[in-house]
């Protein structure tokens, strides 16, 4: 059975990573989250979250971020062979959400950024 854990070699974690994708990137808005995507170097795709004081205390934000790895986790919509980096930034709405509206949001989302990074043909 292979480890659902989320690996550093999945997460964008330096200041200079997050500002690469911030300068490259395309962005998306969302119900319940705004999307950027960027291509990157290593091949794979990459999850970058950007949960600011506005999201409320500690703990609401943790628990933003601990949503938005399972639906990145869970998600297989970015494009095979492509590598991207993919940073969230989560808005209030969020923590009234249902996990399926989470999820088709995300998905939605997604799929209008890498229609405008990578043309309309991109799954």
């Amino acid at each position: 059975m292979a480890s659902e854990r989320f690996s550093k070699a999945r997460r964008v974690r330096r200041r200079d990573e997050f500002q690469r994708v911030f300068d490259l990137s395309q962005r998306a808005k969302g119900r319940y989250f705004t999307v950027l995507l960027a291509p990157n170097e290593p091949g794979v795709a990459r999850l970058g979250i950007v949960a600011s004081r506005k999201l409320g205390d500690a703990v609401r934000r943790n628990r933003a971020k601990r949503l938005i790895r399972e639906v990145f986790r869970r998600s297989d919509l970015l494009p095979p062979g492509k590598g991207l980096d993919v940073v969230v930034i989560p808005r209030r709405e969020l923590f009234d959400a249902v996990y399926s509206s989470l999820e088709s949001d995300f998905r939605s989302t997604v799929r209008r950024c890498a229609a405008r990074l990578f043309g309309p043909d991109s799954r």
